[in-house]
Protein backbone atom coordinates (compact mmCIF):
# COMPACT_ATOMS: atom_id res chain seq x y z
CA UNK A 1 0.00 0.00 0.00
CA UNK A 2 1.42 3.40 -1.08
CA UNK A 3 1.35 6.35 1.21
CA UNK A 4 -1.04 7.96 -1.12
CA UNK A 5 -3.28 4.69 -1.01
CA UNK A 6 -3.50 5.08 2.21
CA UNK A 7 -4.49 8.62 2.96
CA UNK A 8 -7.17 8.25 0.10
CA UNK A 9 -8.94 5.43 1.96
CA UNK A 10 -9.41 7.45 4.91
CA UNK A 11 -10.48 10.70 3.25
CA UNK A 12 -12.90 8.11 1.38
CA UNK A 13 -14.24 6.27 4.89
CA UNK A 14 -14.61 10.07 6.89
CA UNK A 15 -16.22 11.94 3.45
CA UNK A 16 -19.02 9.03 4.25
CA UNK A 17 -19.88 10.71 7.46
CA UNK A 18 -20.96 14.00 5.44
CA UNK A 19 -18.18 15.67 6.35
CA UNK A 20 -15.87 17.33 3.94
CA UNK A 21 -12.95 15.64 3.99
CA UNK A 22 -9.76 16.09 1.98
CA UNK A 23 -6.02 15.85 1.81
CA UNK A 24 -3.74 17.65 3.68
CA UNK A 25 -3.00 21.14 1.66
CA UNK A 26 0.16 20.98 -0.33
CA UNK A 27 1.04 24.30 1.33
CA UNK A 28 -0.06 24.54 4.91
CA UNK A 29 1.01 27.90 5.69
CA UNK A 30 -1.41 29.26 3.27
CA UNK A 31 -4.64 27.10 4.16
CA UNK A 32 -7.78 28.70 4.94
CA UNK A 33 -10.95 26.25 5.27
CA UNK A 34 -13.38 26.26 2.29
CA UNK A 35 -16.26 25.01 3.84
CA UNK A 36 -18.20 26.33 6.66
CA UNK A 37 -17.91 26.29 9.33
CA UNK A 38 -14.60 23.95 8.79
CA UNK A 39 -13.09 20.50 6.89
CA UNK A 40 -11.18 17.15 8.05
CA UNK A 41 -7.78 17.13 6.61
CA UNK A 42 -6.08 14.11 6.13
CA UNK A 43 -2.11 13.33 5.44
CA UNK A 44 0.29 10.82 6.04
CA UNK A 45 2.49 10.50 8.58
CA UNK A 46 5.30 7.44 7.93
CA UNK A 47 5.44 3.73 8.70
CA UNK A 48 7.21 1.71 10.77
CA UNK A 49 8.56 -2.39 10.41
CA UNK A 50 6.37 -4.78 12.72
CA UNK A 51 7.78 -7.60 11.42
CA UNK A 52 9.50 -9.69 8.99
CA UNK A 53 9.10 -13.31 7.72
CA UNK A 54 12.16 -15.49 7.59
CA UNK A 55 12.81 -15.55 3.46
CA UNK A 56 12.52 -11.97 4.16
CA UNK A 57 10.32 -11.40 1.09
CA UNK A 58 7.00 -10.10 3.50
CA UNK A 59 7.08 -7.96 6.06
CA UNK A 60 4.45 -6.11 8.11
CA UNK A 61 4.04 -2.70 8.85
CA UNK A 62 1.89 -0.36 10.62
CA UNK A 63 1.20 3.01 8.61
CA UNK A 64 0.61 6.02 10.41
CA UNK A 65 -2.02 8.80 9.01
CA UNK A 66 -3.43 12.36 10.68
CA UNK A 67 -6.96 13.15 10.30
CA UNK A 68 -7.13 16.89 11.89
CA UNK A 69 -10.21 18.65 12.39
CA UNK A 70 -9.64 22.63 11.42
CA UNK A 71 -13.25 24.17 12.45
CA UNK A 72 -14.50 27.56 13.02
CA UNK A 73 -17.01 26.04 15.60
CA UNK A 74 -15.98 23.93 18.97
CA UNK A 75 -19.45 22.59 20.25
CA UNK A 76 -22.50 21.66 18.83
CA UNK A 77 -23.86 19.51 15.72
CA UNK A 78 -20.91 21.25 13.08
CA UNK A 79 -18.26 21.70 16.22
CA UNK A 80 -14.99 20.02 16.55
CA UNK A 81 -16.14 17.99 19.49
CA UNK A 82 -18.51 16.33 17.82
CA UNK A 83 -16.74 15.93 14.35
CA UNK A 84 -13.99 14.23 16.76
CA UNK A 85 -16.27 12.10 18.35
CA UNK A 86 -18.37 10.66 15.13
CA UNK A 87 -15.21 10.16 13.52
CA UNK A 88 -13.58 8.01 16.10
CA UNK A 89 -16.65 5.91 16.46
CA UNK A 90 -16.58 5.26 12.78
CA UNK A 91 -12.70 4.78 11.92
CA UNK A 92 -12.04 2.69 15.41
CA UNK A 93 -11.80 -1.03 14.42
CA UNK A 94 -12.63 -0.34 10.60
CA UNK A 95 -10.35 -2.55 8.45
CA UNK A 96 -9.52 -0.72 5.10
CA UNK A 97 -9.59 -2.29 1.85
CA UNK A 98 -5.82 -3.50 1.58
CA UNK A 99 -5.47 -3.48 5.15
CA UNK A 100 -4.65 -6.66 7.41
CA UNK A 101 -5.00 -5.06 10.38
CA UNK A 102 -8.01 -2.34 11.76
CA UNK A 103 -7.76 0.93 12.22
CA UNK A 104 -6.88 1.99 16.14
CA UNK A 105 -6.49 5.59 17.43
CA UNK A 106 -3.36 6.29 18.61
CA UNK A 107 -3.47 9.64 20.62
CA UNK A 108 -6.51 12.19 19.81
CA UNK A 109 -4.82 16.34 20.73
CA UNK A 110 -6.12 19.95 20.52
CA UNK A 111 -3.23 21.20 18.29
CA UNK A 112 -3.88 24.91 17.64
CA UNK A 113 -6.26 27.96 17.78
CA UNK A 114 -5.61 30.66 15.75
CA UNK A 115 -8.23 34.17 14.82
CA UNK A 116 -11.19 31.47 16.21
CA UNK A 117 -9.96 28.93 13.83
CA UNK A 118 -9.74 25.66 16.09
CA UNK A 119 -7.57 22.26 14.90
CA UNK A 120 -7.48 18.96 16.48
CA UNK A 121 -5.88 16.03 15.43
CA UNK A 122 -6.27 12.13 15.84
CA UNK A 123 -3.51 10.17 14.75
CA UNK A 124 -4.48 6.79 13.18
CA UNK A 125 -2.63 3.93 12.58
CA UNK A 126 -3.32 0.47 10.76
CA UNK A 127 -0.93 -2.65 9.95
CA UNK A 128 -0.88 -4.46 6.47
CA UNK A 129 1.63 -6.65 4.83
CA UNK A 130 4.08 -6.17 1.87
CA UNK A 131 6.62 -8.11 -0.35
CA UNK A 132 9.53 -7.26 -1.83
CA UNK A 133 10.30 -8.02 -5.19
CA UNK A 134 13.62 -9.60 -5.85
CA UNK A 135 15.00 -10.20 -9.36
CA UNK A 136 18.01 -12.63 -9.70
CA UNK A 137 20.22 -11.69 -12.72
CA UNK A 138 21.16 -15.57 -13.43
CA UNK A 139 17.55 -16.58 -13.43
CA UNK A 140 17.51 -17.01 -17.40
CA UNK A 141 21.07 -18.61 -17.58
CA UNK A 142 20.60 -22.24 -16.88
CA UNK A 143 23.71 -23.98 -15.05
CA UNK A 144 26.38 -24.97 -17.98
CA UNK A 145 25.30 -22.30 -20.19
CA UNK A 146 28.55 -20.21 -21.13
Amino acid sequence: MTPEEFENLLIAEIAVLDLPALAYPQTPKDYFPQNDPGEVLVRYEGRQPVDRDISGLKSRVKLFAEVVVVTRQLRESNGAYHWLEIIWRHLQGRQLEGMTGQLTMEVESFMDETNGLWQFGQKWSAETDEYQHYSDPYEQNNLGDN
